[in-house]
């Protein structure tokens, strides 16, 4: 795994706070970190990242905060895929590392995604499937998700692109014309939980 800097890692920080009511929290956190890494069940992810949100004044900044969750969020469909889809040889599953868009003269321009399964070359991946994971989904974030689809798309037509997030904060028809530059979107919520379609779907495409 390329993402250094890991849920874990923002835990163990509270963990070793001076403060007892930090350390507590990092204590309750590690406990339900714990459950879903073994269940991979949806709603203990989401139990999770509730506690994380109901708890966000003594987690911290704003940006520390933010961050905790989102890359919480990349690990729990990292893991899903990880131990839910067979991945064969040469193909690996990697999580933040950056894929090639573009190349000239020499020089060329890559571009991070958070889950990708693909080939691994000259420090890069070439990638038959991407995935972008949000937590909230709004305009300018699903705008960016589909910036870099469509430049990953320019230089490699063939990767399948794929959107996952929790919560929806946008018109629905604009997710349902954002399907023109990704292959699929899922949500995973509890009130709908396509979990399951997404791994269906990402294990289609590796065949």
């Amino acid at each position: 795994m390329a993402r250094v800097k890991k849920a874990i890692n923002y835990i163990n920080d509270l963990c070793l706070s001076r403060e007892e009511r930090r350390r507590a929290l990092g204590n309750l956190l590690l406990l339900k970190y714990e459950k879903w890494t073994k269940t991979l069940v949806l709603k203990d992810f989401l139990d999770f990242n509730d506690f994380i949100m109901k708890n966000k004044a003594e987690i911290g900044a704003a940006q520390f905060f933010g961050k905790f969750r989102a890359y919480a969020f990349e690990e729990y469909v990292y893991r899903l895929l990880r131990e839910r889809v067979c991945i064969k040889k040469p193909l690996e599953l990697f999580w933040g590392e950056k894929c090639p868009i573009w190349s000239k003269d020499r020089k060329s321009y890559a571009v991070e995604f958070d889950i990708s399964i693909g080939r691994k070359a000259e420090g890069f991946v070439e990638p038959a499937v991407v995935v972008d994971a949000k937590l909230e989904l709004d305009s300018a974030r699903l705008k960016t998700a589909l910036a870099s689809f469509t430049m990953l798309k320019s230089w490699k037509p063939k990767v399948k692109c794929v959107l996952v997030y929790v919560d929806r904060n946008l018109d629905k028809t604009f997710l349902e014309l954002a399907e023109k530059w990704a292959e699929a979107i899922f949500q995973f919520s509890l009130e709908n939980d396509e979990t399951e379609a997404f791994i269906d779907f990402v294990a289609r495409c590796l065949c």
